[in-house]
């Protein structure tokens, strides 16, 4: 039996001849070429070569590739081309869209937790769908289906990590996550905080999804706020108070309980609406009549003036400062200037109405009773009554000349020229814009106007009253004006809204003249182009060139008829603007150069 098991090891130790190689050479490369659609997978090539030094015929080759072929790759990439036709492709395809339902519709929240809370880490498949747009878009629908889910949580936690707070504003279930909601506020407050005033707006939009989602979102949003302002005190941004303004008039205008704000606000001021707060209640009745009537203003005026006078704590003046609470008292006080409200002859309750209006003006609310400014509180109402007294209604031009002095030392003063401005507001559009019609000379700027300027560049927090001005004097249609004189009024009234962009009120104003641009004459708009980019020199920031470029594209025939005067800035202009339309535009107005030229 030995000698038999050595023969067996012998045999099977034998080297192949020569001709058995070739033989299991070539039926080996015959059995890849068989396999479907053989001819597309990358090794056939290799095989190739093997059947062939094995001495196989070409022909046998050619012939196994061919009837192996199906064709399923191409096929595929039909499919995948007619479907991604009919029903879009990438992050709109209507496939992942499915699989995304599919994924929301049998996703089982209890097992994910306990895998989540055993392993104390996100799967890997987890992180893998966080890379992706479309597979965040899915975690995100889940966790509005599963708020609760601890894995979710930690998903959502991140998802922000790795920067992208700003999908995850529109979610109500960031609320639920504290390590989510919170870096979200402080993301957004840290893009508003730093920009312009009227950039503001503009950014208000990703902050208000996340803020206005819900009461709870609301109420934490609005309790950071506070805090904020409490610690900065007098040092309180103006984009901080405006943030707290936006996010009310927000909750105010769309929400389900449009009062909602009030009393938030209120709560967080320390006071309880429905009770025996009489402050309180006196608030929410002008605000939800927009009347400051008397007795809510004798009731304020008790509790903020024997408060102060006696040194003790005050109410807080930010109460007053609301916006929906400020202009009915002022509407009260002055609102005979500009409009057709009566004149209040009550001289007991306009000491009161002044009193509050220069209260609100000056203190903050954590200098409530600071005695160092009792002086400037009389003297701010000794200015108001002033005003009031000698301000003239509608004046003419012999009447504006011998006021013009005083005017211009009440613009100061922040409050009184916000008055100054509703009063210049008034005397322009007063009979349908009759001042222009007496007044204008195409050859000279109004006085009103220049005025205007002057309180945008001393109070920088009027600009958007300022510009709501212009706007009126721009769309004016004034009785009497031939259309070339009302071209000009249009242009005097755009060298002050250049003047505005160069004062960091860029965005407000181009946005403006862009919607303007198909209804003004073309050389109004080119004219307002030319002497906005004269004020400016290169480096220009993105922020001002892309709308910029968009409004010189809308006007481009217009530019290149332009006199040289102000082609000149506007060229010089698109040479220092690094972006691929400003490359065509100055090209475009190369090309018509020297056509004319040639003619």
């Amino acid at each position: 039996m030995a000698e038999t098991g050595n023969n067996a090891g012998n045999n099977a130790a034998a080297p192949l001849s020569e001709t058995e190689r070739k033989r299991l050479a070539q039926e080996e490369s015959k059995n890849e070429f068989s396999k479907l659609d053989a001819i597309m997978e990358p090794t056939t090539s290799a095989f190739v070569d093997q059947y062939l030094e094995a001495g196989g015929a070409p022909f046998n080759i050619m012939n196994l590739l061919v009837f192996s072929y199906e064709g399923l790759a191409a096929m595929s990439n039909m499919v995948h081309s007619d479907i991604a036709a009919v029903y879009g492709n990438g992050e709109k395809s209507a496939i992942l869209d499915t699989v995304s339902r599919k994924i929301v519709e049998s996703f089982d929240v209890k097992k994910a937790d306990v895998e989540y809370d055993k392993a104390q880490q996100l799967p890997a498949y987890i992180n893998e769908m966080i890379t992706h747009r479309v597979w965040r878009r899915t975690i995100y629908k889940l966790n509005e289906v599963y708020p609760k889910s601890t894995m979710l949580g930690a998903a959502l936690q991140q998802i922000a990590d790795k920067g992208y707070q700003a999908e995850m504003t529109s979610l109500n279930s960031t609320s639920l996550h504290a390590q989510v909601f919170y870096p979200l506020l402080v993301e957004c407050f840290e893009k508003i905080a730093p920009a312009d005033n009227e950039n503001v707006q503009a950014r208000m939009s990703e902050l208000r999804n996340a803020a206005c989602r819900s009461e709870k979102t609301y109420i934490l949003a609005q309790y950071v706020l506070q805090n904020i302002c409490n610690k900065l005190g007098n040092k309180a941004t103006a984009s901080v108070r405006r943030i707290e303004q936006e996010l009310e008039s927000y909750m105010l205008d769309n929400y389900d309980l449009p009062q909602l704000a009030i009393h938030i606000k209120l709560l967080l001021s320390g006071r309880v609406v429905g009770g025996d707060d009489d402050v309180a209640n006196a608030i929410v009745d002008i605000i939800q009549s927009t009347h400051a009537a008397p007795g809510d203003v004798m009731v304020l005026y008790k509790q903020y003036h024997n408060a102060f006078s006696r040194g003790q704590s005050v109410p807080p003046a930010g109460l007053l400062r609301d916006e929906r609470v400020f202009l009915p008292m002022m509407d009260q006080a002055f609102g005979h200037i500009w409009s057709s409200m009566p004149i209040n002859t009550r001289t007991d309750m306009m000491d009161k109405y002044l009193w509050l209006i220069a209260y609100a003006t000056l203190f903050d609310d954590n200098e409530q009773s600071d005695p160092s400014k009792r002086d400037a509180l009389a003297q701010l109402v000794s200015q108001m009554k002033e005003l009031r007294e000698d301000i003239p209604i509608h004046p003419n031009q012999t009447h504006f000349n011998r006021i013009i002095r005083k005017v211009i030392e009440w613009i100061d003063v922040p409050v009184l020229a916000r008055i100054v401005v509703f009063w210049i507001r008034d005397m322009l559009s007063y009979d349908e814009f009759s001042y222009y019609e007496t007044y204008f000379h195409s050859s000279e700027v109004p006085i009103p106007l220049l005025l205007l300027e002057e309180i945008s560049y001393r109070h920088p927090l009027l600009k958007p009253l300022v510009f709501s001005v212009y706007k009126e004097s721009f769309e004016s249609k004034v009785q009497g004006f031939l259309p070339e004189k009302q071209i000009r009024l249009q242009k005097v009234i755009s060298n002050r809204l250049a003047a505005l962009v160069q004062m960091n009120y860029a965005l407000p104003v181009i946005q403006y003249i862009s919607q303007q641009a198909d209804i003004v004459d073309e050389t109004v708009t080119v004219y307002f182009i030319y002497k906005t980019v004269a004020q400016f020199e290169p480096p220009f920031t993105d922020e001002f060139c892309t709308p910029m470029l968009r409004l010189i594209e809308r006007v481009a025939d217009s530019v290149k008829i332009a006199r040289e005067k102000e082609l000149a800035p506007i060229r010089e202009f698109l040479q220092n603007v690094d972006q691929s339309s400003a490359r065509t535009l100055l090209a475009s107005l190369d090309k018509n150069n020297a056509n004319n030229l040639d003619s």
